[in-house]
């Protein structure tokens, strides 16, 4: 028998019909396996907390034991905050009552250098229906306020924005130059307002307060 005959009687026997089905199996599958390698890697991140933060200034309170009073919550994320501050109402035939808070929230670089402030976003969140004006003010050096609410050392506040009852929502950016601060630098946000003058329970306000920084 020759070996061209022992090949034909293989293929034709059980054996020789599996073997090609095997071997293409075995083909289609080491082709397949490229596809599913897949290749991974690990890697570190580092979070870095803000340079620049904002905090709750010292008249900032729980407003359970005194009014007018403000209260002032920072977001953990420490660039915005939303302030509550109330007012006093109105007496009739009296100068309109001013409320002043001369420290109510700070912004603190905690940087190892200096960083500028680029804009002061205010959004008026609630409460103004009984607003007459509020203005608040970006000093460089914490001030205090006259009686008729301008401010005693007026060159130490670079920056201001007044909301009346009449403030839609929305973001307002009140840009300018703030100029910068040196690393553990301080600066200080004050507020000076007043209710409407027909306003006999006073006026709660809520904003948000953001800064911008580069």
């Amino acid at each position: 028998m020759t070996n061209i005959t022992r090949v034909k009687e293989f293929f034709h026997s059980k054996t020789g019909k599996v073997l090609p089905i095997i071997l293409i199996a075995l083909l289609i599958g080491a082709a397949s396996s490229t596809v599913y390698v897949y290749y991974t890697a690990s890697g570190t991140a580092t979070v870095k907390a803000p340079d620049m933060v904002l905090r709750a200034g010292t008249d900032s309170g729980s407003c359970t034991t005194s009014w007018p009073c403000a209260s002032v919550t920072v977001a953990t994320s420490n660039d915005f905050e939303t302030i509550a501050i109330s007012m006093f109402p109105s007496v009739a035939n009296t100068p309109q009552p001013a409320t002043y808070y001369s420290n109510l929230t700070t912004i603190q670089n905690h940087g190892a250098v200096s960083h500028s402030i680029k804009s002061i976003l205010v959004k008026v969140a609630s409460g103004t229906a009984n607003l007459g004006s509020l203005t608040l003010y970006y000093c460089t050096t914490q001030t205090e306020f006259n009686p008729d609410g301008t401010l005693v050392t007026p060159a130490n506040c670079i920056g201001s924005y007044t909301m009346t009852s009449a403030s839609g929502a929305g973001w307002n950016a009140v840009s300018g130059s703030f100029g910068s601060l040196a690393s553990n630098a301080k600066g200080y946000f004050e507020m000076y307002g007043y209710a409407l003058n027909t306003a006999s329970v006073g006026a709660t306000v809520t904003f948000q307060l953001g800064i911008s920084w580069l």
